[in-house]
């Protein structure tokens, strides 16, 4: 499985936020619209992101990319069903980073993830 370029990611990224950040140079949050009936379930499922992402860079300073690339798995899957297509995209990409042993994408990766849940704002429709 080949990385995507970093091309497509910067357009997949790009289509995700919007136009204007008010900040010159800095892209604006990502926005994920979710169905209101799922409010309450989204809260706990960001906690769980979150202990993912500390679980995940514990895997990558032991350097166990099999269950890093398995973990990087499971979160696409669930990012993707519950709406979190930005996630799902970092996700995979942490995924193929893994499956190769690349400590510098990986790291790279899991950056991204970390910004995406700071930054992520919840539109619920």
């Amino acid at each position: 499985m080949r990385l995507p370029s970093l091309k497509g990611l910067f357009e997949r990224r790009h289509r995700e936020t919007s136009s204007s950040s008010g900040v010159a140079g800095t892209p604006a949050a990502p926005v994920v619209k979710i169905d209101a009936e799922l409010a309450e379930l989204i809260p706990q499922y960001l906690s769980n992101r979150w202990a993912d992402l500390a679980f995940a860079r514990q895997l990558l300073k032991n350097g166990d990319y099999v269950l890093l690339s398995r973990m990087a798995h499971r979160i696409k899957d669930g990012a993707t069903s519950h709406g979190f297509t930005g996630l799902g995209d970092i996700a995979q990409t942490l995924e193929a980073a893994a499956e190769q042993s690349d400590p510098n994408a990986a790291r790279a990766q899991l950056e991204a993830f970390d910004t995406f849940l700071r930054s992520v704002r919840i539109d619920y429709v």
